[in-house]
């Protein structure tokens, strides 16, 4: 600035056009260039040299369209280009573009004629990074998608507070909400109301912990049933799980949950069943024990009833029902004894099942008939015959009644010379069958055989009006 003139001093005046190509040259982040109107390079800065690889003395004179594909170059692209900026006042560029060694980048450019008409000017930057992230970013997605779509789950996206951004199609189709109402809170509607406080508290705690998992009922719009699921949930990136998104599926397991519930009815039956055996075997221990007359002979019965009580067993194991059929379980206690279920033994009666409760007891007094009927009777004797019929009778109550009969003919007794003690056979049908079944019970040695009457009451008894 002059002081005397107030006029600024033309000796250290930088002229506008040298000022502007300083900034064209010190922008080596971009190509900035200049063509006539038919593409002809007029100017070329030092970035389109770091960008492309061109020198300014190799490329001005030369047509801008070789840093244009081939297949563009075919396609009529660089024209276009130009045409577009003379009708527009500009025309964006984003495409692969080529260097001079053949490799090829990202350009992102922008053209606009020059004033006057006398060409154009280009500016142009490497967005090879951010083509590609972006790319990446879309290829996820689209797989993320595709995944979500596809697999039998409620796939979802949503804020670490449980708000929700976006359901998976299965999640409307089966809940009935469409995205837009399962947004923020929305989805809650479809959330039993006794679990939406445990659902709501799980969110609480899932930042502290990374991790989201509860189950709870979700209704189904087809018939309106709750129905349980296992809901997970996982932050798209660990170190931010408090402000990033989150992804998580609920996935149906009712079916396994009313299976685990059956599985502990069952254990609990078992183990009911296995205190009750247990009681059973030592109840047979004490009075087998009490009856022998030596150890030799102690071990022989209990052997034996043992065996009859695993056989039972086999028979309730092979049903999936706690009921077996009385016919197999007569003719298994027969056929381990020898018996040949041939003419000489007749087996008869409608085809009924009973409890396995009831068939333990049953089987051990079968049992005792036939270890009686192998030692003394009709299975011993090979003149003698066994009938085992049974029937299903009504009595004056109302109620059902199986009765049993076990009737020996053609057996030669042995004399006796004083009555025959009471053995634990005896004991066992004459005062375990009334006392465990409830059950009518005779039992005679008469000279021709065992004959034996046992009533099982199938039916409770109904009150009197």
């Amino acid at each position: 600035m002059n002081c005397e003139t107030g006029k600024p001093d033309q000796g250290n005046v930088i002229d506008r056009e040298e000022l502007f190509q300083l900034l064209v040259e010190s922008a080596i982040d971009f190509a900035i260039f200049t063509t006539d109107g038919d593409g002809l390079v007029t100017s070329w800065n030092g970035g389109g040299e770091h960008l492309m690889g061109y020198a300014e003395d190799e490329i001005v004179g030369q047509s801008a369209d070789v840093i244009f594909s081939a297949e563009d170059r075919a396609a009529g692209k660089p024209t276009a280009e130009r045409t577009q900026a003379l009708r527009e006042g500009r025309a964006q560029d984003e495409r692969w573009h080529l260097r001079k060694d053949g490799s090829r980048f990202w350009g992102s450019g922008l053209m606009m004629p020059l004033h006057g008409g006398n060409g154009f000017v280009k500016i142009m930057r490497d967005r090879t990074a951010h083509w590609l992230a972006e790319t990446q970013l879309a290829e996820s997605e689209e797989r993320f998608r595709t995944l979500a779509v596809n697999i039998p789950a409620l796939v979802f996206r949503t804020w670490p507070d449980g708000s929700r951004t976006w359901g998976s199609p299965q999640w409307e189709v089966y809940t009935g909400l469409t995205d837009e109402q399962s947004h923020g809170s929305g989805w809650l509607e479809a959330v039993h109301p006794d679990d939406c406080d445990a659902t709501a508290e799980a969110w609480r705690d899932a930042v502290q912990s990374g991790f989201y998992r509860v189950e709870h009922r979700l209704r189904r719009r087809l018939d309106g049933q709750y129905r349980w699921h296992q809901t997970r949930a996982s932050p798209m990136s660990e170190k931010t799980c408090a402000t990033r998104e989150w992804v998580g599926a609920s996935t149906d397991i009712h079916e396994l949950r009313s299976l685990q519930s059956r599985q502990e009815v069952l254990l609990a039956e078992l183990q009911h069943r296995t205190r009750n055996l247990l009681a059973l075997v030592q109840a047979i221990a004490r009075r087998t024990i009490r009856k022998a007359r030596s150890l030799t002979r102690f071990a022989d019965e209990y052997e034996g009833r043992l065996g009859a009580l695993s056989r039972v067993q086999s028979l309730v194991a092979s049903t999936a029902k706690c009921v077996i059929n009385l016919r197999p379980l007569i003719e298994a206690e027969l056929l381990a004894h020898g018996a040949d279920l041939s003419r000489r033994i007749r087996i008869e009666g409608p085809e009924i099942t009973i409890p396995s409760g009831a068939a333990q007891t049953l089987a051990l007094a079968f049992h005792e008939l036939a270890t009686n009927a192998v030692k003394y009777g009709a299975l011993g004797q090979p003149a003698a015959q066994l009938m085992v019929t049974w029937r299903i009778e009504q009595t004056g109550d109302g109620c059902r009644c199986l009765t049993l009969e076990w009737l020996e003919s053609g057996v030669v007794m042995p004399e006796i010379s004083a009555p025959r003690p009471k053995g634990y056979g005896s004991e066992l049908i004459e005062r375990a069958l009334p006392y465990q079944l409830g059950a009518g019970t005779t039992l005679e040695f008469m000279k021709s055989g065992v004959h034996c009457v046992i009533s099982v009451p199938l039916d409770v008894p109904k009150p009197h009006p």
